[in-house]
């Protein structure tokens, strides 16, 4: 489709990522902006109808894009159609000519009445742009706890994601998970694994005993869990105790858990802040909640 903003036509186009030369135009865009190609993502199966960019290209080159998540969740036990907006870039020869604004205001249009809300995670340098569209920016809050030496060690294996047999499995326990949070995702397995085969692929961890995969990290004495995937209800301390060592005095978990009686609690801060749409932020403000790591896109 062919528009034209200030005089000048561009090509606009979406989900095209079947087409090898747009989304190798797409790629390299954000491999310009960001540092990150979805390529292995798109080769190895896992870029499917879900995520949709939403691109601006001039000739054959990507110059600014939007991308629409879909995104199923159990919150606090409702099911919920949300929309997820991310991969916004824009090549910076052109940018402050409105490509962004476009964008957004055709995404918009086109789904504020096809799901529940629309969110995104933006950086501090962008505070100003997302309220323009009906954002205002929300608190999400962080649950963490200190916890004793009383380590199960529990057959646990660091997963090798390369192997197609480990990604097959992990796929399969992300698709039919038990909530092991308040708000957790449905269906949306196709985005665990974009991590967990790229900028997480040494942190997926699998515990026989529970058959349970859990996305962790180790920062000196502190274990950071991600998220957890299985089909069995596990206690989360099992699976803490399971992972933490001889050094960890501290887990920090990347989602909301069910039961956060034995957490403390703190605001997030930093440059990964979310906006939700004006009206529709009582639930976070309420209940102290997050989305999962692993769910940002």
């Amino acid at each position: 489709m062919k528009i034209i903003l200030k005089d000048k036509e561009y090509n606009f186009l979406t989900g095209y990522q079947e087409n090898d030369l747009y989304r190798v135009a797409f790629n390299n865009l954000s491999k310009n902006v960001f540092g990150l190609s979805f390529e292995e993502w798109f080769q190895s199966g896992y870029w499917k109808e879900k995520y949709i960019p939403y691109t601006l290209f001039d000739s054959e080159n990507a110059i600014a894009n939007v991308s629409v998540n879909i995104m199923n969740f159990s919150i606090l036990g409702e099911q919920k159609c949300y929309i997820q907006i991310g991969t916004v870039m824009t090549d910076e020869r052109y940018r402050h000519r409105g490509l962004n604004r476009f964008l957004m205001e055709k995404i918009l249009n086109e789904w504020n009445q096809k799901c529940d809300l629309i969110y995104l995670f933006a950086n501090s340098t962008v505070l100003e742009f997302y309220p323009k569209f009906g954002f205002e920016r929300t608190k999400e809050y962080s649950y963490f706890k200190s916890i004793q030496k009383n380590f199960e060690h529990r057959n646990v294996e660091k997963l090798n994601m390369d192997l197609q047999s480990n990604r097959t499995m992990l796929y399969s326990l992300a698709k039919n998970s038990k909530a092991f949070g308040k708000i957790s995702m449905k269906e949306n397995a196709d985005l665990v694994m974009f991590y967990c085969i790229t900028i997480l692929k040494e942190s997926v961890y699998y515990i026989e005993t529970m058959d349970t995969i859990v996305v962790a990290t180790f920062n000196d004495k502190q274990l950071q869990i991600w998220d957890i995937f299985g089909k069995r209800d596990v206690e989360l301390d099992r699976i803490i105790h399971a992972l933490a060592n001889s050094q960890t005095e501290e887990v920090v978990l990347g989602f909301t858990p069910n039961d956060t009686d034995s957490y403390k609690v703190r605001e997030i801060t930093g440059d990964d802040m979310l906006f939700v749409q004006l009206g529709k932020t009582p639930i976070f403000d309420e209940n102290q909640l997050m989305f999962p790591l692993l769910s940002h896109a």
